[in-house]
């Protein structure tokens, strides 16, 4: 299988990876699902509209986390940024680690103590975050 362009840098930021996530099967949607501006209901709502077909949300093209190791594989460098009180964070942290299993070079960034719009943030919001 081959990428349709040709791709030199991924810069993912709180990166939607996974449509089948919900507060039933993801504890990282659980344990944040009261967290500012993203609840699960209100990511369903984009979902919903984003892929009115159920059918598509195992496609590798609509959560890239299934996508297939053969094409992950020929990803280029990323860098991921995640807020760790975001619905998203933990899908975000598995795509980075299903492209370095790959062998892809990754850098996730996890901002400490933030929401899903820590990226909007103005300088006075600025946020501790560690390496992963």
């Amino acid at each position: 299988m081959e990428l349709p362009i040709s791709l030199i840098f991924q810069l993912l930021i709180v990166p939607v990876t996974d449509n089948t996530a919900t507060v039933e099967t993801s504890p990282c949607w659980k344990e944040n699902e009261h967290t500012v501006w993203l609840s699960p209901a209100r990511m369903l709502w984009f979902r919903n509209h984003y892929l009115p077909n159920s059918e598509d949300y195992l496609k590798w093209d609509s959560s890239p986390l299934f996508a297939p190791e053969s094409l992950v594989a020929k990803l280029p460098k990323a860098w991921i940024g995640v807020g760790e009180l975001d619905i998203l964070r933990d899908e975000g942290i598995d795509y980075g680690e299903k492209m370095r299993k790959a062998g892809v070079d990754v850098e996730i960034e996890i901002y400490k103590g933030s929401p899903h719009p820590i990226m909007a943030m103005d300088g006075e919001h600025q946020l501790a975050s560690i390496n992963m």
